[in-house]
């Protein structure tokens, strides 16, 4: 039912175990998400994916694919993956060049992988069709991800055609949101869900440090202000990939 309204050009409100996402397949349901939520243009759409999705669509060298599946199959976490993306991708193609303008920062495109049960299938249904299922939070801006319905904005609730409503969601504490990363800069974007997990897996299997989550009393949405940092592996710079081995300990 949820997929056949959005592939008629409906919008949705979903669960995920991150907190309630604000869906939309049509450029123009979009639009009427980024105007209702008052998004400033610096702000983007993610993609609603999955682990195959990311794995067809996104551009990343071995290593760093194979610390996203260790993050988001292995320990069956959620993680909002951003790495550059094949542009001839079939569902890149469907996308309007206004509309993906909308989700590319510096060439790159942001995707939740393992968002939750609904998320998944919802994500393989449009990838089966090749259209392209994009979404942020539902909720104004600046105003913080909800992990209940009833929390949820009557602005943002009046926009959507159908809403699922599964109760509180799984990781609503201490933040909602996934955790966002960009792969290939190695830069933590967002502090998110499940952050302390991430952290310790990326330290424990990869010898990746990232920095420790300042807390919501410092970043209360977990959004970066400074992005410049990037990960350390043992004390050196990402960027050059310092170590000839696998990682160390990798299931």
């Amino acid at each position: 039912m949820v997929f056949e309204v959005l592939k008629k050009g409906g919008i949705a409100i979903i669960p995920a175990d991150v907190g309630y996402g604000i869906v939309a397949i049509d450029p123009e349901a979009l639009t009427r998400i980024f105007l209702t939520k008052q998004r400033q243009p610096n702000k983007r759409h993610a993609m609603i994916g999955s682990y195959a999705l990311h794995c067809a669509l996104h551009v990343l060298s071995p290593t760093e694919r194979s610390m996203v599946k260790l993050l988001s199959v292995d320990l069956d976490v959620p993680i909002g993956v951003v790495a550059p993306y094949q542009s001839d991708h079939p569902i890149i193609r469907k996308i309007p060049a206004e509309t993906l303008a909308q989700c590319v920062v510096a060439g790159t495109i942001a995707m939740l992988v393992n968002g939750g049960a609904l998320q998944e299938e919802l994500s393989r249904l449009a990838t089966t069709e090749e259209l392209p299922l994009m979404g942020s939070s539902a909720n104004m801006t600046g105003k913080g991800t909800k992990s209940e319905v009833e929390s949820i904005e009557p602005e943002i609730l009046s926009v959507a055609d159908i809403i699922i409503d599964y109760g509180k969601q799984k990781f609503h504490h201490p933040r909602l949101s996934s955790t966002m990363i960009n792969f290939t800069t190695c830069t933590v974007l967002r502090y998110g869900a499940c952050y302390d997990v991430l952290q310790d897996a990326l330290w424990r299997f990869y010898g990746v440090r990232i920095p420790d989550d300042p807390g919501k009393s410092v970043l209360p949405s977990g959004h970066r202000v400074d992005k410049t940092d990037t990960f350390n592996y043992h004390g050196s710079s990402a960027l050059g990939y310092p170590f000839s081995s696998s990682p160390r300990g990798r299931p």
